[in-house]
C-alpha cells in the first residue's frame, strides 16, 4: 500500500490520482487513434470532456451513496476524496454525449471506439484503488489475500466491526478485489476489441462492454461485502448496491442487443428478398 506518491513542501501526489490521470491519458490516445482509422475526426478535446463528466458523475453519486443530498454542493470540489465508478460511467457518458452532439459525430460508433479503452482505462484505476487501500475485500483465507496496515480504511473497518483491536499492527487478510478488477478489466478489454471487427450493428460494442462489466463488477462484489469485512454498501433486495446496479446493466444489454439483432436481421431479410425470389 502507497498512498502517496512523494511529498514535498507539504504537498503530495497521490497514488489513486497518478493512475486516474495516467488512464486518462493513456486511454484518449488510443481512442483518437482507433477513431482516426475509422476514419471518425474524434480529437483529444473527448478525453478532457469525459474526464471531467466522469469525475463529476463519481462524486455526484459518492455524496448521494454515502452523505446525502443535502451535501450535493460538495460535487464542485472535484479534487476531494470519494468517488464511485458507476456514477462516473454515467457522466462520462453523458459528457460523450455532449462531444458527440457539439461535433455532429455518430454517438453508437463513437461509443463503440470508446468502449474497450474504458475497461482499460479502469483496470489502470483499480491499481490505484490497491495502492490507496480503499475498494477492499472481505476476510480471505486464499494463498493471494492481502494485509493492509495499521490506520488504513481495511484496518478501519475491522476496527469497527470488532475483528481487530487496536494494538493490531495490520488488518486481517482480504481478498486483493482490486486486482481482481485489473485483471477481469484487461481480459474484458481484449474481448472486446476482438469483437470490435466483428461487431454485429453500431452499438454492440457498447451494448458488450456493459453485458461483461456487470458480470464482473457483481462477481467481484461478492468479496467486498460489509458483511465480510469488505467495503461495500447497502443491501438492495439482498445484494449490493453495485450489484443490484450491476445486474440491471446485464439484463438491460442483454434484452437490448437480442432486440436490436432482431430487427437487423429482419430488415436483411426483407433487402435481400427481392434478389432471393428472383
Amino acid at each position: 500500500m502507497h498512498p502517496t506518491v512523494f511529498e514535498m513542501f507539504g504537498l503530495r501526489l497521490p497514488s489513486y490520482t497518478v493512475m486516474m490521470v495516467l488512464a486518462f491519458l493513456v486511454c484518449t490516445f488510443f481512442v483518437v487513434r482507433a477513431a482516426k482509422r475509422l476514419h471518425l475526426p474524434m480529437t483529444l478535446g473527448v478525453g478532457v470532456y469525459v474526464f471531467f463528466g466522469a469525475l463529476l458523475g463519481a462524486k455526484v453519486f459518492w455524496i448521494l451513496q454515502y452523505a446525502g443530498p443535502g451535501y450535493l454542493w460538495h460535487a464542485l470540489f472535484l479534487w476531494e476524496e470519494g468517488l464511485v465508478f458507476y456514477g462516473g460511467l454515467v457522466g462520462g457518458v453523458m459528457a460523450l454525449l455532449a462531444y458527440c452532439h457539439a461535433r455532429k459525430l455518430p454517438v453508437q460508433k463513437c461509443g463503440d471506439v470508446a468502449a474497450p479503452f474504458l475497461a482499460l482505462g479502469e483496470a489502470i484505476v483499480r491499481v490505484g484503488c490497491f495502492l490507496n487501500g480503499c475498494c477492499w475485500g472481505g476476510l480471505a483465507s486464499v494463498p493471494w489475500a492481502v494485509r493492509f496496515p495499521k490506520y488504513s480504511l481495511a484496518w478501519l473497518q475491522q476496527l469497527k466491526l470488532g475483528l481487530i483491536n487496536s494494538s493490531a499492527p495490520q488488518s486481517l487478510p482480504v481478498h486483493p478485489t482490486q486486482i481482481y478488477m485489473t485483471v477481469s478489466l484487461v481480459l474484458v478489454f481484449l474481448l472486446l476489441l476482438v469483437y470490435s471487427r466483428r461487431k454485429a450493428f453500431d452499438g454492440a460494442v457498447v451494448l458488450a462492454y456493459l453485458f461483461l462489466y456487470g458480470m464482473v463488477r457483481y462477481a467481484v462484489e461478492i468479496f467486498r461485502n460489509t458483511g465480510f469485512g469488505g467495503d461495500s454498501t447497502g443491501s438492495v433486495f439482498g445484494m449490493t448496491v453495485s450489484q443490484t446496479i450491476s445486474l440491471a446493466m446485464v439484463l438491460g444489454s442483454s434484452m437490448l442487443y437480442l432486440a436490436v439483432i432482431s430487427g437487423v436481421r429482419g430488415r436483411k431479410g426483407n433487402l435481400f428478398a427481392p434478389s432471393e425470389r428472383k
